[in-house]
């Protein structure tokens, strides 16, 4: 919350990118989709229970994610 409000940031035109559960947590707290990332600490599972919007398994995958 603390990086939004000093950046104001639109959370209607940004997305997390993370690679544990609480990047994705802190993502939807504050309304914000978020991205799981595999080439991180987490796992898939751990991402997915957490309700990322989107899985990307490398660095290519993230990037065709973003340009939607």
């Amino acid at each position: 919350r603390y990086a939004i409000d000093m950046t104001n940031i639109d959370v209607n035109e940004s997305i997390m990118v993370g690679d544990r559960k609480h990047d994705v947590l802190g993502a939807s707290a504050n309304d914000l989709d978020a991205i799981g990332v595999l080439f991180g600490y987490g796992t898939k599972d751990e991402l997915e229970k957490a309700g990322a919007k989107y899985i990307a398994s490398d660095v290519h995958e993230l990037s065709v994610i973003l340009s939607r």
